[in-house]
């Protein structure tokens, strides 16, 4: 949104008096908010041209990353505008990748990051003129605020318009895979104990792959599920599985209900030739303890130290919908920075135009490789599904999906 570079009249008051520099905040904020309340949901200039103000930028542009986190495309009423980023390899992607404020060198321009909490949903590119000092430390600090405070409306606006959806969107979507995106929670988060990072591979073709987690009570809960066959009816069972085992979980049910219950569903609904492979389990945040259980599902790897720890183990029971019991609720004591990768076998079973599977070998070392230079989990995951599809270079043939799974230590201490 180009905006008139001489009228400051409304731009934050950049000084060193903390009271007058909390009073600007406060009424850039207020006025971002105010704003939010009298626009319709997809008009997203006005909040942007709130920030430019807040912030001293001449003009400024909203971009969101595509479901597949390979892309950012440019916000608009109509949704995707003009040509799509890479994420590898532009400043606009730098700064989405490692959360971080990024300076042009080559010209006034300054891209921050949007992060949901610690979800990244995309970047704000601000323009600023010729003379000004894009890496003023007092800038900085205004930025970090209000910019959450952007975030924090958008997240709340894009319940109500297409816009948003719209603008994710790099290639046409099939309506299988639609319905998978709507089910997921976010897909990353972060606290003091914890790390968790997934994501759907073909993005916009994704089947019967799907996972869940939530933060409960000093605890992670989550849920991986595989469903047989492909397109729409894998979707459904997929559904059906979830909103069992959210159903059960937030009944305060245990792994073993959540396993059975869930089995009853997917017979009673699709019939005894259907089923749903997958991995429940929960992790204690105070014990570090993992408790899991294998409903027929591809074993999870376990990094620790930054070694390949190998496979998680856990006698297979049933996969949901054949009518099984639970043969094994396997537990494991965590050690921090502990990471736990629970994927599908679409994965590992991808295979080169040559080829050559991906394999488990190629898996653990990509692994043992980011927790060894720190990546960040969510940016792990982005980067393991890149690979996987570059690798691939013509397509998946099958749904790949990850969940990754870090132990950061209980509470405080992390």
């Amino acid at each position: 949104m180009q905006r008139d570079p001489t009228d400051k009249s409304s731009r934050f008051a950049m000084t060193g008096d903390p009271a007058r520099h909390e009073a600007s905040l406060g009424r850039a904020v207020a006025r971002l908010f105010d704003t939010a309340e009298r626009v319709p949901p997809w008009e997203m200039a006005p909040l942007i041209d709130v920030v430019c103000d807040a912030v001293g930028a001449s003009s400024g542009r909203l971009f969101v990353a595509d479901y597949g986190l390979r892309v950012l495309q440019q916000v608009s009423v109509t949704g995707g505008d003009g040509e799509a980023m890479m994420i590898e390899g532009t400043l606009a992607g730098r700064a989405f990748a490692n959360d971080e404020i990024i300076t042009s060198t080559n010209e006034p321009v300054l891209w921050v990051p949007l992060t949901d909490g610690t979800e990244r949903i995309g970047v704000i590119e601000l323009v600023f003129d010729t003379d000004a000092d894009t890496d003023d430390s007092a800038r900085r600090d205004v930025l970090r605020p209000v910019v959450a405070a952007l975030v924090m409306v958008l997240v709340t606006r894009r319940r109500y318009t297409d816009v948003w959806h719209r603008s994710r969107r790099s290639e046409p979507m099939s309506p299988a895979a639609e319905a998978q995106w709507s089910l997921l929670p976010p897909l990353s988060c972060t606290t003091a104990s914890v790390s968790v990072g997934g994501i759907l591979e073909p993005a916009y073709e994704i089947g019967g792959d799907s996972f869940d987690y939530a933060l409960n009570d000093h605890r992670l809960d989550f849920a991986i599920v595989d469903a047989v066959g492909h397109g729409m009816s894998a979707v459904l069972m997929s559904t059906a599985a979830v909103g069992s085992l959210r159903n059960v979980r937030r009944e305060q049910g245990d792994l073993t209900t959540a396993y059975r219950h869930t089995d009853r569903l997917i017979a009673e609904q699709f019939g005894k030739s259907y089923f749903v492979t997958g991995q429940i389990g929960t992790l204690d945040f105070s014990t570090g303890v993992l408790t899991w259980l294998n409903a027929g599902h591809v074993l999870p790897m376990l990094v620790r130290n930054d070694t390949y720890a190998g496979e998680l183990q856990c006698s297979p029971s049933t996969p949901m919908g054949l009518g099984g019991d639970v043969v094994e609720v396997a537990t494991i004591a965590l050690q921090r920075g502990d990471r736990i990768l629970f994927y599908t076998d679409g994965i590992t079973e991808s295979r080169s135009p040559d080829g050559t599977l991906f394999g488990a070998d190629r898996l653990a070392d990509f692994l043992v490789r980011s927790s060894h230079d720190q990546v960040p989990v969510a940016e792990t995951v982005r980067r393991l599904s890149a690979n996987v599809v570059s690798y691939v270079g013509t397509g998946l043939n099958d749904d790949a999906t990850l969940l990754l799974i870090e132990y950061r230590g209980a509470g405080e201490a992390a």
